[in-house]
């Protein structure tokens, strides 16, 4: 006969009941520390106007407490009748997926307006599968007791389940990601660190490239190192403009005060280098930042006619890149300003050229071009974002 009331689990379960908690522990910890660091110590700054700050082991233990303890009270809560103990992971897992779906606009206001509906509706499902199950037991007999390894397996396949849609509802922009992690390191004075990260040519943006160019000032090496990381934007994304260049965690104004000073207007980023410049303003890094962005707007003439006006850029201590782009003026223009020879660069461009011009396939030849000279201005020039 059928059973008229919910009855508490067995100590079948138990062993079920400790595996799941591990299991749930060890992911939430691990998630939390490893991958959604970045982005919960970017929401905590934002949400706290930069008053408070994340600490990626004392968030990760506590987020991963708070959930386990909500699972517990759950659990008691239901008196222990819900026959899978890995349903009642699922408020937690809900709350950790909430906590960590942060939209990249969270500094403009912006939040994720999806829970307003998928939590309530996903509860509410919960709910329901919970009830059923409590049903189940309610209605089990003795001699449909199963194993302990098989109740086991049974809530391990739940607590998959429960993973992936923390996975799939929570944010995972690579791109987003990345960036936020470059940024982290920056604002801790991990250049190094950050100039380390590397990014596919297809996940580049303006604000990667601006921290970039940041992180590499601080270290001399703009000149040197700028076009050896994939670049997007062109000179507008060498300095922040609060829309499409921003920073989250970084102070905009200590970057602008790197350069020569804040201003109260927003300028665009070769304006505002020309400006300060004009006006006494300059610190030293303005003038690779003033270089490099004509590089980036591709206007080598200007580049050329800036290096001729400098006497104190001897021509065997340019950087890198600058060597590189008059190495390629001077291919260019039958008449240059600046007259530069490199044994070596020059080898290398004509290399360059014989690449482009015996493959017709233009796919192919961007490809063999990338894969031989992908960190030089070269590559940039004829290749890079446009």
């Amino acid at each position: 006969m059928a059973k008229n009331k919910f009855i508490t689990r067995g100590n079948d379960t138990t062993m079920a009941t400790i595996v799941c908690g591990i299991v749930f522990c060890v992911f939430s910890f691990i998630y939390l520390y490893f991958y959604q660091d970045d982005l919960l110590a970017m929401e905590q700054h934002i949400l706290s106007d930069g008053l408070t700050k994340y600490n990626r082991l004392i968030g990760a233990l506590i987020i991963t407490l708070l959930a386990w303890l909500l699972q517990y009270g759950i659990d008691i809560a239901t008196r222990r009748s819900v026959k899978f103990p890995a349903l009642n992971y699922f408020p937690s897992a809900l709350l950790i997926a909430i906590l960590t779906d942060i939209s990249p606009d969270i500094d403009h206001g912006c939040h994720s307006l999806k829970w307003l509906w998928l939590a309530p509706l996903t509860l509410i499902a919960w709910g329901i599968g919970s009830y059923a199950t409590a049903c189940m037991l309610a209605n089990n007999t003795e001699h449909d007791r199963k194993s302990p390894f098989r109740i086991i397996g049974e809530n391990l396949i739940i607590m998959f389940f429960i993973m992936i849609f923390i996975g799939v509802t929570a944010n995972t922009d690579r791109r987003f990601h990345k960036r936020m992690k470059i940024e982290d390191l920056i604002a801790e004075g991990y250049y190094d660190k950050a100039l380390e990260e590397k990014t596919e040519r297809k996940d580049a943006d303006s604000t990667t490239t601006m921290l970039r160019a940041y992180a590499l000032s601080k270290k001399d090496m703009l000149g040197e190192k700028l076009f050896e990381y994939p670049v997007c934007g062109k000179s507008e994304a060498l300095l922040p403009n609060g829309t499409s260049v921003r920073c989250m965690l970084c102070n905009e104004a200590d970057i602008y005060i790197h350069v020569a000073r804040p201003l109260k207007q927003r300028k665009k980023a070769m304006d505002y280098l020309l400006w300060m410049r004009k006006h006494g303003y300059a610190k030293e890094p303005l003038e690779d930042y003033l270089l490099c962005g004509y590089l980036l707007d591709r206007q080598i003439d200007k580049f050329a006619k800036e290096i001729a006006k400098d006497d104190s850029l001897g021509h065997k201590k340019l950087p890198k890149h600058y060597r590189e782009a008059l190495v390629l003026y001077n291919h260019l223009r039958s008449n240059p300003i600046v007259t530069y020879h490199n044994d070596v660069m020059e080898a290398d461009y004509l290399d360059m050229q014989t690449i482009i011009k015996s493959n017709p396939n233009a796919t192919k030849r961007k490809a063999l071009v990338e894969d031989a000279y992908g960190n030089t201005y070269w590559y940039y020039f004829f290749y890079g974002n446009k």
